[in-house]
């Protein structure tokens, strides 16, 4: 009867001496943890990873270096890639309205309105110093226009022409890698047709910056506008006097090929 007793006493105080060992608090976490919480007795704590502080700066050091690779990769792309021949097509639309825009971009009303249509063919040419020169043909398909408010009937069918293109302009690469191509679009063109056109000209006012990227290969050069803005297209006859002048929004975009130098 005593080592019975002897033996239920004996596992009784081995029971008590587990769970007191179990009730310690734990006061920290394993290395390369560390205490996200715990409870109000201190008894249970939550550890989680932490980053190795050598990981975190290898990263950065990586980082630092992939970004100096790449502003060198733009610095010699400025100096070496653009200069030179390229080959340019694109589309130009346009929104025409001679009673201008009004705040949410629509025609203001009385007015006329009508799309204009064009495609253009030019070889640019980029000089290391950030200027360049434009030569090239544009066609132009003017639609029929519409009377708005005014209840006349329309006043143009609309029709076609050519022009050459003959002009300057300034280029350079913004912060984020995009290049800026600024048009002096003041540079009037010229009408080739039809015939009653010729000797008359054209210049484009507000022509907002074309901005794009070069390819990886370094062989082409996609260009649209970064933002739309009211331009106005001045009609000028033979004399040199203005005929017309036509508030319009224009969508465009343009591909560049390398051409051999």
């Amino acid at each position: 009867m005593s080592m019975r007793w002897c033996s239920t006493l004996a596992a009784a105080l081995i029971a008590l001496a587990a769970q007191g060992v179990a009730a310690q608090p734990m006061t920290g976490c394993p290395a390369g943890q560390a205490m996200q919480s715990s409870s109000p007795s201190g008894k249970q704590v939550i550890c989680v990873p932490v980053a190795d502080p050598a990981a975190l700066q290898a990263e950065t050091v990586a980082r630092q270096a992939m970004d100096a690779n790449i502003l060198s990769m733009l610095g010699e792309l400025k100096e070496t890639d653009i200069v030179g021949r390229w080959a340019m097509t694109g589309s130009t639309m346009c929104f025409q309205s001679t009673n201008g825009f009004n705040a949410f971009m629509s025609p203001q009303t009385p007015s006329t309105v009508s799309q204009l249509h064009g495609t253009v063919i030019a070889v640019r040419t980029f000089r290391a110093d950030g200027t360049g020169s434009t030569v090239g043909l544009t066609q132009s398909l003017s639609m029929p226009q519409t009377a708005v408010g005014t209840g006349l009937p329309v006043p143009n069918l609309g029709g076609a022409s050519v022009s050459d293109l003959n002009s300057n302009f300034t280029w350079s690469f913004d912060a984020d890698g995009r290049l800026v191509i600024d048009d002096d679009n003041l540079i009037p063109q010229n009408f080739l047709q039809p015939p009653f056109r010729v000797g008359s000209t054209v210049t484009i006012e507000n022509v907002p910056p074309f901005v794009g990227y070069v390819s990886k290969d370094k062989k082409t050069i996609a260009l649209t506008h970064a933002t739309m803005a009211v331009e106005t297209s001045v009609l000028r006859d033979a004399n040199n006097v203005v005929t017309a002048r036509t508030p319009r929004f224009c969508a465009r975009d343009r591909v560049l090929t390398r051409l051999p130098d």
